[in-house]
């Protein structure tokens, strides 16, 4: 099979992660495998691709990426997908993300290609212009496979699309080692703990919930930081509300890491305080370290990962008094952790890359 895979970019999120995998695991079972992103000629991918993968990086020209009107680089972009699905004459399309699955299933129409869109987050949480709702309750009606991730989003999607969704979740890989994710590290000869979160800096991961959390009991824990991995647009905000609590020195955003996964190291507990999800990569990664975590129960995700008490705690959305109390009682209870992390790392073998591998087998074949 000739297949044609399409995302934004090439970037350390959740949705490139999610597709090297599948592209290496679609390589091994002798698929054509070609990656489309817009990407400049000099972009790398953060995550290693299968060397028989075939990238192709749609170089946007100067007036499209300056561009202020959205939908006339929307519109450059399905010419130039519609121009190589036309000389690549692909047997699948398979397309991530709410915008990119919009510009594919436009850019096919009438090629005679089966189209399979992935959404990757949750699609009534997500912030889209009116015209984007409007084109997309149209366009989406045409793909001939949706695959979500998890029981709960295929619920929100209308009848005539909820008999084409497969479930399919994110895989994991087993990173670090349960007993020294769990420990303290040293910090200038000092023992300390970290605590961990990770994502975009935008306001849909609630890390500002996270550091209020954080400030209402960091007194108690003079042992403990925070440490903030990724970029985004809210870094300074972020910044100003930790100068605001006075805990430079105890708070720090961290920005990307070199390599993936590279996060959970020294970690001793993870945190997820999003406001939404779609399926939270980055919480099957901390649970599959070995790590103990302590999540919002937001729409999508958590609940479907995290056993409550037995591999971690689950809060509600924007507590600062309920997240606060749950990272305390983990943070207190040193064995308590280790035995919370030696369950997360379990209670993930059903996310294993075997097990997803099998399930985007039978999406991508069995029509």
């Amino acid at each position: 099979m000739r297949l044609a895979i399409v995302q934004a970019g090439l970037g350390a999120g959740g949705t490139e992660r999610v597709v090297s995998l599948l592209a290496a695991d679609r390589c091994r079972r002798g698929d054509e495998v070609h990656l489309f992103a817009f990407v400049g000629e000099q972009d790398k991918s953060y995550f290693a691709l299968h060397p028989k993968v075939t990238v192709h990086r749609l170089v946007e020209d100067g007036a499209s990426r300056l561009s202020k009107l959205g939908f006339v680089r929307s519109l450059r972009r399905v010419a130039m997908l519609r121009a190589e699905f036309k000389q690549l004459q692909p047997t699948l399309i398979v397309s991530f993300l709410t915008k990119i699955n919009i510009l594919c299933l436009l850019a096919a129409k009438n090629l005679g290609i089966r189209v399979i869109i992935s959404e990757r987050n949750n699609p009534k949480a997500q912030k889209k212009h009116a015209a984007w709702r409007l084109v997309s309750g149209i366009v989406l009606r045409q793909a001939d496979r949706l695959v979500m991730q998890t029981d709960a989003i295929v619920k929100t999607l209308p009848d005539t699309l909820r008999k084409k969704a497969h479930v399919i979740g994110n895989p994991c890989e087993v990173i670090g080692n349960p007993c020294e994710a769990t420990d303290a590290y040293k910090d200038h000869d000092n023992e300390m703990f970290r605590l961990v979160a990770v994502g975009r800096l935008v306001e849909q991961k609630g890390f500002d919930t996270l550091i209020k959390a954080f400030a209402k009991i960091a007194t108690e824990f003079p042992a403990w930081a925070l440490t903030i991995f990724g970029e985004g647009p809210d870094r300074v905000l972020l910044q100003r509300q930790i100068n605001a609590f006075d805990l430079e020195d105890r708070v720090k955003l961290a920005g990307i890491t070199e390599r993936p996964g590279e996060w959970a190291r020294d970690a001793s507990l993870f945190v997820l305080p999003s406001r939404y999800e779609g399926f939270p990569n980055v919480l099957i990664e901390a649970m599959a370290a070995g790590l103990p975590v302590v999540a919002t129960d937001c729409d999508f995700g958590p609940s479907e990962i995290v056993e409550p008490g037995v591999s971690g705690l689950l809060v509600p959305v924007d507590d600062v008094a309920e997240l606060a109390s749950a990272m305390a009682c983990l943070m207190r209870d040193n064995a308590l952790r280790h035995k919370m992390g030696r369950s997360a790392r379990k209670t993930i073998d059903r996310f294993s890359m075997q097990q997803i591998a099998e399930k985007w087998d039978s999406a991508l074949t069995k029509f």
